[in-house]
């Protein structure tokens, strides 16, 4: 009985601290992405004026922006993800770590994107959609391999169970999506993220709700 409870404690201490862990990867990361606009403000020279000089940085704002906002959508699906994880094991921390990775390496393409973006070519925005995909695909392996593993609240039913991964999975394939879009410009991107997105996972739970109902 000690020895269930001890286990049991365990387990509850060591997926706060995971999730801490990783709530804090994010809050610092979205820190980070302010970074490229402060180290660009200098005096201005004698002929521009200020508001000229922060006008200049638009480019690096947007950029700002929009990683603000994607970055906000995989930490509330990590927040959602790991809402339903009950237990964890060596292979979901080393799953997580990786998601965490890919999370840490977005203030680079970040800032590639924000020096380059009104540039014809389209590798910016491709390398930027592609990192992204990157994390959404790390995100969405950690959570099927805590379903295989069983590491789920044992409450969710399987039609719970596949209405998140259906979720999961849409939202990889629209950012993996998004890297083809990306050829035809920055804007067709960010409607992927910003708009197709949200749109795809709202018609993925309409659909899904009806079934659930049913049963």
């Amino acid at each position: 009985m000690e020895e269930a409870l001890e286990s049991s404690h365990e387990q509850s201490t060591g997926l706060e601290r995971l999730v801490f862990f990783s709530d804090a990867v994010f809050a610092i990361v979205i820190t980070l992405l302010v970074l490229p606009l402060t180290a660009e403000i200098d005096l201005p020279e004698p002929s521009q004026s200020l508001a000229q000089l922060v006008e200049d940085l638009w480019p690096r704002m947007i950029s700002f922006l929009v990683s603000f906002l994607v970055i906000g959508q995989f930490w509330i699906a990590h927040h959602h993800m790991f809402g339903k994880v009950r237990h964890f094991d060596q292979g979901l921390l080393w799953f997580n770590l990786v998601s965490l990775l890919t999370i840490s390496f977005m203030p680079f393409p970040t800032a590639v994107l924000g020096s380059r973006v009104e540039a014809d070519e389209p590798f910016p925005v491709v390398f930027y959609a592609a990192s992204l995909a990157v994390s959404s695909l790390a995100l969405t392996t950690t959570w099927l391999y805590a379903v295989r593993r069983q590491l789920v609240d044992p409450g969710m039913n399987d039609q719970a169970v596949r209405a998140f991964t259906a979720r999961a999975i849409t939202t990889s394939a629209i950012f993996l999506l998004s890297m083809g879009a990306a050829f035809l410009g920055l804007w067709v991107a960010v409607a992927c993220w910003l708009v197709l997105l949200p749109l795809g996972r709202l018609v993925i739970g309409r659909v899904q709700a009806p079934r659930q109902n049913s049963i």
